[in-house]
């Protein structure tokens, strides 16, 4: 199947490789591109955390090759799945705790710990900008310490020539894969400002969660489907089920 990867580099052309091993033809569309804006130098100061919190594996990248600060490395990590958590050790965490999937899943998991190690000088939210408030609100109504620093932020990329487009969507792919609400939106207002619809009347949008879904319109639901698990090999695994 002929499949566009909307997620940002490097993890596109990571998931362009597997879908070749798959036997796919993948088609790269980024419509974000990650920007770095904090460094290891604005962490606050290792008396006023206990722990941290990632939502992304994108995170990390605020420590670069290296491995966190040494004196960090000592503190619990609470992540949002498997990609995030291995991200995490990969900056030299050993305390990762992996999360379900989502930062719904993520916020419930925390706040039923509150009274224990979560509580204290508060968790440090590594955190990337534009995000969902929810992990953040349900922390605070719960009254758990937090902290915010943010380690990156998606810019939309832009695509101002209708060609560029229509080269990469030419012919139209079999499935779209979406690792985030905000490239889903995205993709929705490309494609309507293009108006591209017609050609896409035939393409299946792989979604990594409900959450994501849910950010398509009402008219397209029916050519909409969730991972199984929120987590890449289910999404890819979902490919199977439209040959």
């Amino acid at each position: 199947m002929r499949v566009l990867v909307t997620r940002p580099e490097p993890g596109a052309s990571r998931t362009a490789s597997r879908l070749r091993t798959l036997g796919h033809e993948p088609v790269i569309l980024p419509l974000f591109e990650a920007q770095i804006t904090a460094r290891p130098d604005d962490l606050p100061p290792v008396q006023q955390v206990g722990g941290l919190i990632a939502t992304s594996a994108r995170a990390f990248s605020i420590f670069g090759s290296n491995t966190a600060p040494a004196e960090y490395l000592h503190f619990p990590v609470y992540t949002v799945g498997p990609a995030t958590a291995q991200a995490a050790r990969d900056a030299g965490f050993h305390d990762v705790h992996e999360g379900a999937g989502s930062a719904r899943d993520l916020a419930g998991a925390l706040t039923a710990q509150s009274g224990t190690a979560v509580d204290g000088p508060g968790l440090l939210y590594l955190a990337g900008s534009p995000r969902k408030p929810f992990l953040e609100e349900a922390l605070t109504a719960e009254g758990l310490p937090l902290k915010v620093l943010e380690t990156y932020r998606m810019d939309q990329l832009s695509y101002p020539t209708d060609s560029q487009i229509l080269d990469l969507l030419s012919p139209a792919p079999d499935a779209a894969l979406f690792y985030s609400s905000n490239a889903a939106l995205g993709f929705c207002s490309l494609v309507s400002t293009k108006n591209l619809d017609k050609s896409l009347q035939s393409t299946f949008f792989m979604c990594l969660s409900p959450e994501i879904s849910s950010a398509f319109p009402e008219t397209w639901m029916a050519r909409v489907i969730s991972a199984g698990h929120p987590d890449e090999d289910s999404l890819l695994a979902s490919l199977a089920g439209l040959g």
